[in-house]
């Protein structure tokens, strides 16, 4: 396990949604990426939901989380 129950297959996910995250909308910075979807809950959503998003292509990530952000006037 790497931390709170999240084991290195799912760790792995959640970088990649990082990576994303950042090229899409933070100029590729990971950190700001990772600070934001903490702060709005979308990484817990991810977490919580792995065995779904998982199977998502990065389109339909970066669509989502862009209408995430937008309706919680991120961006």
């Amino acid at each position: 396990m790497v931390g709170q129950g999240i084991n290195t297959e799912i760790m792995e996910y959640l970088v990649w949604v990082i990576e994303l995250t950042a090229d899409e909308f933070f100029d590729g910075n990971k950190t700001l990426a990772y600070r934001t979807l903490k702060d709005q809950g979308i990484w817990d959503m991810y977490v919580q939901n792995y065995d779904v998003t998982h199977t998502l292509g990065a389109g339909y990530i970066v669509d989502e989380i862009r209408e995430i952000l937008i309706s919680q006037k991120v961006l």
